[in-house]
């Protein structure tokens, strides 16, 4: 009795893995690098702390993994494919009576566990996720996480006290040639400047302690004739920070609620409107994302199944055209439901059903065709675009000998 999962599923599996981690891991780690440069230009110009952008990227990671897996998966399946075929190993399989139905079991397994873990990703991970990232964004434009003080600029640190400051040692600690004016536009007004000076921590949390250093103050004072001039070597000046506004609750869009949530919302009779759509729209769009996995292995591996004569990488640009504007439809489809009111079904559902009949065709031809389906057709006509161009190139290296 043939085992259910034998070595050469084993072997095919390898085959696909390597690929699909390795893309998933290479886009993921893109995606991440070039919003870590934005990231860190938006901290650095709210004058927060550069911890801060280490934990916005970790609470980008569920959305870019979401965006890697189908993506790894195609290229994993394709690659996969086009190893077996060029090496002659799927003649060989064939030949043994492994069929593509059956050499796509594993990899179709493969996609079961991928899309149970995309559900986990767009279903709830990456709600939370979102909103997190959003929670730190807030706190850094309103200061919660703790603005520094730029050195050489005066800051404005309550509605009636400017700063300025002229060095600092101590990796910020410690301030040095400090001008403080307080009350500003009012008659009681203080103006001190000092030497060094600190920020201390006190019991209430709405004020903070300036302690100042050897320094003078100038206390205008209406009832007199003239202001006092006062030396100091050491001088406390309490300041009252400014109000922070909490962050809103989870919720605040659709993006930032669950399936449970999103499903229980559209079942409440009181979710009507231009909310409703965009509930409607965003929760047919994860769920569309989510069987999309179980299709790409169909519409993947035909496409790897190479010319062992030419080896054309036709199927390879052409799968990965199709992916991009599958994805690129299903945005518009998601926006169409949500703001045009179109039905799920046919701004997504539909979409899905054409890619399933595209895969399943090809599938299907690669099965009754080999090598000369639907995706070999693809194949001879990348070998006739590129032949001008390969013919040149010989031309140059015939020229250069």
């Amino acid at each position: 009795m043939t085992p259910y999962f034998s070595r050469m599923d084993a072997y095919v599996l390898g085959k696909v893995t390597i690929p699909l981690l390795s893309t998933v891991a290479i886009t993921a780690a893109l995606l991440l690098l070039e919003r870590m440069l934005r990231l860190f230009d938006f901290v650095v110009n709210e004058n927060g702390p550069i911890d801060v952008v280490w934990q916005m990227l970790a609470h980008l990671v569920p959305h870019y993994m979401g965006m890697a897996i189908p993506v790894g998966l195609f290229l994993g399946t394709l690659l996969a494919f086009r190893h077996l075929s060029l090496n002659s190993e799927l003649d060989g399989m064939m030949a043994g009576g492994a069929g593509l139905p059956r050499l796509l079991r594993p990899i179709m397994m493969l996609a079961l566990v991928l899309a149970v873990v995309e559900f986990g990703l767009l279903g709830f991970m990456q709600p939370f996720s979102r909103y997190e990232y959003r929670h730190l964004e807030f706190e850094l434009r309103s200061g919660a996480l703790g603005a520094s003080v730029d050195v050489g600029k005066f800051v404005t640190l309550s509605d009636n006290t400017l700063l300025r400051v002229g060095g600092s040692r101590n990796e910020g600690r410690e301030l040095l040639d400090i001008f403080l004016r307080r009350g500003v536009g009012t008659a009681e007004e203080i103006v001190a400047t000092a030497r060094r000076g600190a920020f201390y921590a006190t019991d209430n949390d709405t004020m903070v302690l300036l302690r100042l250093f050897d320094g003078r103050l100038i206390d205008f004072d209406p009832d007199k004739i003239k202001p006092r001039v006062l030396s100091f070597d050491s001088q406390d000046i309490v300041i009252d920070l400014p109000e922070i506004e909490q962050f809103r609750r989870r919720g605040g869009e659709e993006l930032e609620l669950t399936l449970a949530e999103l499903h229980e919302a559209l079942a409440d009779k009181t979710t009507m409107g231009p909310l409703e759509r965009r509930f409607l729209g965003n929760y047919h769009w994860r769920l569309v994302n989510v069987l999309t996995l179980l299709i790409i292995p169909f519409f993947a591996a035909p496409l790897g199944i190479a010319n062992k004569r030419t080896g054309a990488a036709g199927g390879l640009v052409a799968g990965l055209s199709a992916l991009i504007v599958f994805n690129e439809l299903l945005e518009v489809g998601e926006r169409k439901v949500a703001f045009d009111g179109v039905s799920p079904f046919v701004g997504l559902w539909l979409l899905l059903l054409a890619f399933a009949a595209v895969g399943f065709y090809l599938f299907g031809s690669a099965i009754l065709r080999p090598g000369r389906g639907a995706a070999g057709v693809i194949d001879r006509v990348a070998d006739i675009i590129i032949f001008p161009f390969r013919w040149l190139l010989q031309q140059i290296r015939g020229g250069n000998a």
